[in-house]
């Protein structure tokens, strides 16, 4: 009798696989969003300070600067997704141990520093490699595609992350929204090991000294241009965005007196706004270049939005403007993250994002640091403008560079 042979619908498994990373992503994204608007919260109860919470945000933004270009080569060495399992559950015990530490009576500013700069530096060891992952399970063709749903994601998580993160903070208090906090990255984890394994790319490198892994990934970043431009953009735009959400908090709080309701009803048109980028995305790229709608992008999205922000001082004027940033900044990630997998080598990745993520991260931690001190010294309206022209200047960098013609 002759052996019957059974062919798998791969097809289907990818797309099990995928739809599994989007599930655990909506969970995870609104546990992070509820700790975005929750962390300064809490530096702001304990000190009543804009420097501390601007210098908070400058912490948590020093690992993409210091240590990962090191993650880069330890994403490229190990099992991915045995990184991202190991890298959230460790996120969720530093999470989980705020508001132990404040029923103890135990929590003092300079451990918020700790976990800031301890759950930042983690959280890159799931979102690289996630990024890394999409390739190996989705046909290239499709990635723009699986890229849009990515991001429509993550912005539905940015509209009812920051709503639930305000109710929660507004109805059970702050310590209590970072424990249920924790038990969504727990989501993660569980979606995480159901995917199953995913093939190895780097098997033969693991021989090599780390800094020979850093030194190419460094090297190989220089000698694209389009890369390089790309640092110095976002290098410019990240600036921006630093400056606003390093005093955002504050800004909300103090100087327009609105509560944690509407703080989050706020943060969550980055949400609303970012699902409508997400939607528009593929009908805008058979319309125009990928290099035309990176360059205007920042300059009509970003810098506007920032603009109305410092012009007209109130709740629902900011909640415009930050959606206009967010909705750009969407599709902007949808565009770069989907030109860098098509045009990277999968076994360089890691090391590859390592490094550009650590150069265009640079203007961040110095921007939370100036933040707190501008919107105390010289204002909110002049802070906020000069974050509206730093991401203007971005997309002009992009016009006149030759990555307009992607």
């Amino acid at each position: 009798m002759p052996e019957v042979i059974v062919k798998k619908n791969v097809n289907a498994q990818l797309d099990t696989k995928f739809h599994l990373i989007l599930v655990g992503l909506l969970f995870s994204r609104i546990g992070t969003n509820i700790y975005t608007l929750a962390l300064p919260w809490v530096a702001y109860n304990l000190t009543g300070s804009a420097v501390i919470m601007g210098t908070v945000f400058a912490v948590e933004m020093l690992p993409f600067v210091i240590l990962l270009p090191f993650g880069g080569v330890l994403i490229d060495r190990f099992d991915r997704r045995k990184l991202m399992i190991f890298a959230d559950l460790i996120r969720t015990l530093f999470v989980f141990s705020i508001p132990v530490m404040f029923w103890m009576d135990v929590l003092v500013t300079p451990m918020i520093y700790i976990i800031a700069f301890l759950a930042s530096t983690l959280s890159f060891f799931i979102d690289v490699p996630l990024q890394a992952v999409i390739p190996q399970i989705v046909p290239k063709e499709m990635l723009t595609k699986a890229n849009a749903r990515i991001q429509f994601t993550e912005n539905l998580s940015r509209t009812f992350g920051p709503l639930l993160g305000g109710a929660l903070i507004g109805f059970v208090g702050v310590y209590n929204s970072l424990m249920i906090n924790s038990f969504a990255y727990l989501v993660m984890v569980l979606c995480i090991f159901f995917i199953g394994q995913i093939p190895r790319v780097n098997e033969e490198n693991n021989a090599e000294k780390i800094w020979d892994d850093i030194k190419k990934g460094f090297l190989y970043l220089w000698n694209r241009w389009d890369l390089r431009t790309i640092a110095y953009i976002s290098i410019l735009s990240n600036f921006g965005i630093a400056l606003v959400m390093s005093t955002l908090v504050y800004y909300l709080r103090d100087i327009l007196n609105v509560n944690a309701t509407y703080s989050g009803i706020v943060f969550a048109s980055i949400g609303i706004f970012g699902m409508l980028g997400s939607l528009i995305v593929e009908p805008l790229i058979k319309k125009f270049k990928r290099g035309y709608i990176i360059s205007f992008l920042p300059i009509l999205g970003g810098g506007t939005g920032a603009l109305i922000v410092a012009v007209f001082p109130n709740w629902m004027s900011t909640a415009i403007g930050f959606g206009l940033w967010g909705g750009s900044i969407t599709t902007l990630s949808i565009l770069l993250n989907t030109y860098k997998q098509e045009s990277i080598e999968n076994d360089l990745y890691g090391r590859v994002e390592g490094s550009l993520t650590s150069i265009s991260y640079l203007s961040i931690p110095l921007a939370g640091l100036i933040g707190g001190l501008s919107i105390q010294g010289i204002g909110s309206l002049l802070t906020y403008l000069v974050a509206g022209c730093s991401v203007i200047l971005a997309g002009v960098l992009s016009f006149f560079s030759p990555l307009r013609k992607i």
